[in-house]
């Protein structure tokens, strides 16, 4: 019998506080499930003073199972231990995804950002919660994208991603940023805009469109370039800006009602505090545009929407809600207006 131990990740803790070791479990847990063999004793323990999350297994992780752990939100190393030599620990080289640097998430700096290793925490509870892998070319669309944390974390998995905003300054800026980015790490890439449809008073949404690799040689092709996109637009119309079963993942922090807003197709001038108006207009189209097996993974303020309003909405529009142990352990206070918990469902 083998054990493997995770070290996490010491930025971990001022993320969700008191219950970092609880979601960790929960993201580990889900982890397991997608690994070839059988996890047991998921479970947290000290040796000599230093916590660990561990569990055990009867063999070796191939490389594939360890991709799976080095995409954990939370890992910052890993050893193996046999269980019955347990003053020996030895480290294992993970295998994290690095098709843009990871630096990338963390030089975006802004108030009211969402911590990349929340939003990394959602992108990887989306996809083992899928019926895709990292084997598989991920399309990712993030509705409230704001200044594109998501985005770029999805980028640095090498999923080729999509945001829409409603704010045409944040659009600029995110646009602005991700050039200066691939230009000063040198990425070949262009940039193009173009219009999503048209209506007979013109065109209603653009598209800032990148298309990049890692070098020259990478960007010949067409299989090894990679894409990330911003619309202007409203998450209300995705249907019209997207063919349907488009997206493996649609990964979204909805506004929490305290610094931000969410217009409604009907308040368009006005914003609500609550998300549930919002996604009644919007979870019919995010059904049409999700592919068969894909994950639905948003995050909002449990004390302006609760949970069972929103399970029974995402139910009544057709997406299974995963709602049993340990999707049920993501709540976690972000300040005393703010109690954040994710909710994952599936287009079946």
């Amino acid at each position: 019998m083998l054990r493997y131990l995770l070290l996490r990740n010491p930025g971990h803790n001022r993320v969700y506080y008191l219950e970092s070791e609880q979601l960790a479990l929960a993201e580990l847990a889900l982890t397991c499930q997608r690994l070839e063999q059988t996890c047991g004793h998921i479970e947290s323990i000290d040796i000599a003073g230093i916590n660990y999350l561990s569990f055990t297994v009867e063999k070796t992780l191939n490389e594939r199972e360890l991709e799976w752990l080095s995409r954990l939100s939370f890992i910052f190393a890993l050893f193996l231990q046999e269980v019955d030599n347990e003053a020996q620990l030895k480290p294992v080289a993970l295998i994290p995804p690095s098709h843009l640097d990871p630096k990338i998430s963390m030089l975006l700096k802004y108030s009211g950002k969402t911590n990349e290793i929340f939003t990394r925490m959602m992108i990887n509870v989306g996809l083992v919660s899928s019926d895709f892998g990292v084997e598989d070319s991920i399309q990712l669309l993030d509705p409230v994208s704001g200044k594109g944390t998501t985005l770029f974390e999805g980028a640095v998995r090498g999923f080729d991603v999509t945001g829409i905003e409603m704010e045409q300054k944040m659009v600029h800026e995110t646009t602005t940023f991700f050039k200066r980015f691939l230009e000063q790490d040198k990425y070949k890439h262009t940039l193009s805009k173009h219009a999503m449809y048209s209506s007979r008073t013109g065109s209603e949404a653009f598209i800032q469109l990148f298309e990049y690799a890692r070098d020259k040689q990478g960007f010949k092709s067409e299989s090894s370039r990679k894409h990330l996109g911003i619309i202007t637009g409203n998450a209300i119309h995705s249907r019209r800006y997207f063919k349907a079963e488009k997206f493996h993942l649609i990964i979204g922090d909805l506004p929490y009602g305290i610094a931000h807003g969410n217009r409604s197709q009907k308040q368009h001038k006005s914003r609500t505090r609550s998300p549930a108006e919002l996604m009644e207009v919007c979870l019919p189209e995010f059904h049409k545009i999700l592919k068969t097996g894909g994950t639905l993974v948003l995050a909002w303020n449990k004390f302006v929407w609760p949970r069972e309003d929103f399970v029974e909405l995402l139910t009544t529009r057709g997406f299974q809600v995963l709602d049993s142990a340990p999707y049920d352990q993501f709540t976690h206070r972000v300040d005393q207006s703010i109690k954040r918990d994710i909710i994952v469902a599936r287009k079946a």
